[in-house]
């Protein structure tokens, strides 16, 4: 994913794609949004709304204090990945955050959607999906050979429509994948 540091490619690539015209608004193309990179002001914002994806994935999660913090240090720190959020009239309605990661057998760097959240009543717009590719177009300024996701649990209720939303935009299963809690 690196052609040089990410922190290189950060600043020598402006987010702009299809999804992401060079004038920051996608207002005559998909009904009212943009998507861009989180600034230092988005933080809390953001945070907040992966707050809102941790409980509806059936958990608490961090404190807010906490997800604030995580939420700074991405948007900080290019090289850790990447935090973009789309906005709709000054207000936030979606984030997608993710991290950059080294692996032999890819080979080489890939990106990894780590949260995906859009507000419950700008879901179905293209919303994800415009956050989704944003984070394609600067995961292959990386240099980054994939994108992977990890699915919700089992029991979680809308897994279907979340698996179907991933297949529908290109991606194709990996098979489960396990943690351990240190």
């Amino acid at each position: 994913m690196t052609e040089g540091s990410p922190a290189e490619a950060k600043a020598s690539h402006p987010l702009t794609s299809p999804f992401v015209p060079d004038s920051g608004t996608k207002d005559e193309v998909s009904g009212g949004w943009s998507v861009r990179e989180a600034e230092a002001h988005d933080a809390a914002a953001a945070a907040a709304a992966i707050g809102e994806l941790l409980v509806e994935l059936g958990g608490e999660g961090p404190s807010a204090v906490a997800l604030e913090e995580a939420t700074r240090s991405l948007i900080e720190d290019p090289g850790a990945g990447v935090l973009l959020v789309a906005e709709a009239g000054g207000r936030l309605v979606g984030v997608l955050a993710a991290s950059w990661q080294f692996a032999v057998h890819v080979p080489g760097h890939y990106g990894t959607i780590q949260d995906l959240w859009v507000h419950p009543e700008w879901r179905s717009k293209a919303i994800g999906r415009d956050l989704m590719e944003a984070f394609c177009d600067v995961a292959r300024r990386h240099g980054a050979k994939r994108v992977e996701v990890g699915l919700p649990r089992d029991d979680f209720p809308n897994l279907r429509a979340t698996e179907g939303f991933y297949l529908g935009n290109g991606f194709v299963p990996l098979g489960p994948r396990m943690r351990r809690v240190l």
